[in-house]
Parts: C-alpha cells; sequence; structure tokens
C-alpha cells in the first residue's frame, strides 16, 4: 500500500471515525484503525460492533492495500503532522508516514481475523429530515440518557415515528422531549438509538446544508452525508411507558424569565455542590427565592416571577435545572408544579414541541 494525501484531510477523517472506537474490548483489532486504499481513494473505518464510522478521503494511489493501525497512537500522530502532503506507505507490518520534514512509523495491528463489518440489510424505511432540525432535535433531548448501564434501555433515545417524529430521553431524573411534522410520513414505528451514536449523527448534520435521510432496518439504523457514512445498531427492548409518568395536570404555574433563572441558579451551585448538591426555590408573592446551604456557607437569591396557583416550596439538583434550561429556545418559560415531590414541567412559554421533566429531591431540612 503506498498514497499520497492532504495531511488536513486524513486528519479531518481520522478524528470523525474515531469516534466510534470503543472505550474497552476483548478485541484487540477494534483498538485499530481500519486503513485501506483503492482506486476510489483512502477508506477509514472503526467499530465498537453498535457503531461504526467510515469516510472516503480523496488521495493519490500509488499502490492499493489496507492496514489496521492502533486508533489511539495514529489519531495523535496525524493530529501533530505539519499541514502538507503526506505519503503512507506498508512496509511489512509497519505504516511509514512521511510528511514535509516529520516522518514516522507505527506498527500494525496483527489481524488474525477480518475487521468486524456491520452489515446493512433487510427490508428499509427512510426519514427524511432538514439537516439543522435533525441536529437540534437530537441536541437538546440527548443529554438526558442515562450514562450507567443499570437499565440499558434508558442509554438510547426513543423516536417515534409516523405523522411527526418525537424524539425522548430520559435516565429517571430528567425528561427530554421534542415533536416536529414530517415532512415525509412514514407508517407508526417506533425505534431506540443508542446515545452515542445519536450524538454521532448531530455531528454529521455540519457536514451538509441539504436534508438528510435516517434508513432504518429492524436491527440498524444507517446515514450517508457526502464521503461518510454511519451505521449504529438499535436497542433491543422496549422502552418505558412514558406517557404514563407524565403529569396530567398542575397546581402551580410559573413563568419566569429564562436568563435569569439560569445565572441564579449557577451562582447557587457554587455552593450547593459543597453540601449536599441541592438547591431550594420558594415560591411565594410571585417572588422566587433560590438559596443553598453547606458547611461553608450560604446563598440565597430573589428573582420577580409571575404566580398562577399554590404557593409551593421544592428543592432540585441544579445541573439538571441547567441541563433543561440551556436547550430551551424562549427567553420566557413555564414550570408547572403540582407537589413538592413531584415531577415539574418546563417549557418555553411561546415554541411549541419543547417538553422537559425533572425529578424534584426531597428537603429534609429548613432553609
Amino acid at each position: 500500500m503506498h498514497f499520497y494525501i492532504d495531511s488536513k484531510e486524513l486528519t479531518e477523517g481520522v478524528l470523525s471515525v474515531i469516534k466510534a472506537l470503543p472505550v474497552r474490548t476483548t478485541m484487540p483489532i477494534l483498538e485499530g484503525i481500519y486503513l485501506e486504499a483503492t482506486n476510489e481513494g483512502v477508506k477509514l473505518k472503526c467499530s465498537d460492533l453498535m457503531l461504526q464510522k467510515e469516510c472516503l478521503l480523496p488521495a493519490t494511489i500509488e499502490e492499493e492495500g489496507f492496514a489496521i493501525v492502533p486508533g489511539k497512537l495514529f489519531s495523535e500522530i496525524v493530529r501533530k503532522m505539519p499541514e502538507s502532503i503526506a505519503e503512507v506507505t506498508l512496509n511489512g507490518k509497519s505504516l511509514e508516514i512521511s510528511c514535509g520534514r516529520a516522518k514516522s512509523s507505527i506498527q500494525c495491528v496483527e489481524a488474525t481475523e477480518e475487521f468486524p463489518e456491520m452489515r446493512f440489510t433487510g427490508d428499509t424505511f427512510t426519514v427524511k429530515m432538514d439537516h439543522s432540525d435533525c441536529r437540534d432535535m437530537i441536541n437538546t433531548t440527548v443529554f438526558a440518557t442515562a450514562q450507567d448501564d443499570s437499565k440499558p434501555i434508558l442509554t438510547g433515545v426513543l423516536m417515534e415515528l409516523g405523522e411527526d417524529i418525537t424524539i425522548v430521553a430520559t435516565d429517571a431524573f430528567q425528561f427530554a422531549k421534542r415533536s416536529m411534522p414530517l415532512k415525509n410520513p412514514v407508517p407508526e414505528r417506533d425505534v431506540v438509538i443508542p446515545g452515542k451514536s445519536m450524538v454521532e449523527i448531530s455531528r454529521m448534520m455540519d457536514e451538509t446544508e441539504a436534508d438528510v435521510e435516517l434508513t432504518f432496518t429492524k436491527t440498524h439504523v444507517c446515514v450517508n452525508i457526502k464521503h461518510s457514512r454511519l451505521v449504529a445498531r438499535l436497542l433491543d427492548g422496549d422502552y418505558i411507558k412514558y406517557k404514563n409518568i407524565l403529569p396530567k395536570d398542575h397546581t402551580t404555574r410559573v413563568m419566569i424569565d429564562k436568563a435569569e433563572l439560569m445565572e441564579s441558579i449557577d451562582r447557587a451551585q457554587l455552593m450547593a455542590r459543597e453540601g449536599n448538591n441541592n438547591i431550594v426555590m420558594k415560591f411565594h408573592d410571585n417572588k422566587l427565592t433560590i438559596s443553598a446551604n453547606s458547611f461553608v456557607g450560604r446563598v440565597n437569591e430573589e428573582i420577580d416571577v409571575q404566580i398562577n396557583g399554590e404557593d409551593i416550596d421544592i428543592a432540585f439538583n441544579p445541573r439538571f435545572c441547567i441541563n433543561v434550561l440551556k436547550n430551551i429556545p424562549d427567553e420566557k418559560i413555564y414550570m408547572d408544579f403540582t407537589t413538592s415531590i413531584s415531577p415539574c414541567v418546563i417549557r418555553p412559554a411561546k415554541t411549541e414541541g419543547y417538553y422537559y421533566l425533572i425529578v424534584p429531591v426531597r428537603i429534609y431540612s429548613n432553609f
């Protein structure tokens, strides 16, 4: 294998596919980047068996061939190369890289088996979306996915398809839902896509200005944009019946300026993190008092709000509040309460299609 390639394009390609490298694996081959020179260009590929990313880069091919190189080391080498034309040569079991005055040699991963390929076969259906809508729907929900595997299905994002597309994510402490009509409605069905894969799909939206297509089989989703391709395995199992746990009504509705609330919570959490990491919100007489206690001190701040209904005292983990608020586009928000131990619903005052929920923490002491 022997080819010439622009170092900047090689770096961008490697940094794109390396997102699919596994954090931990018992298969050494998966720790590598599959590198192949063909008459079409240079193909890069990574996989963790749940997510596969690949791209095709333009290059001058002198000799076709392939190699599997250690992913993390190779990515560091190409990132630090000067901007120039790189010459890449496979010499036995070693890959030699020459770029400007920099020369490197890296031992290839010994392949005792073929590099795993995620097969995308079977009956398919396609969802077509505006690229910015797709990116925004993912980014404003995926933060709520569970980060541990105690409930594997919650590490994924539920996508409900039909006349509309609805994306739902929750870790049982925070809940996010976005909805909007589809340009081309599809038969009703639900799929659960791993949160990591959704983040990578969102990143791919930056590579195009055109509409994008998400193509599904019973077990996988595939996205093709220009010279990049992503294939991800869907999660097995049924997502939680979330509609049964959403509050049906409220006894208190509060309208608040979002930016002012975020700034106050941000200041309060400085003290909260030194204690039990909770902030207390007291809604009384069209005022919101935010307070936090710890062994090193306390903080107290007051905000003007509009309260419709009963006064209420409630406590939250400030991180969940910030997660939700920074994803709401409006300047004003509604917060709907039932009791001090019931979930709080947060939504924009004007924009439709956003629905968030935060589970409060119990208050065991008076603030």
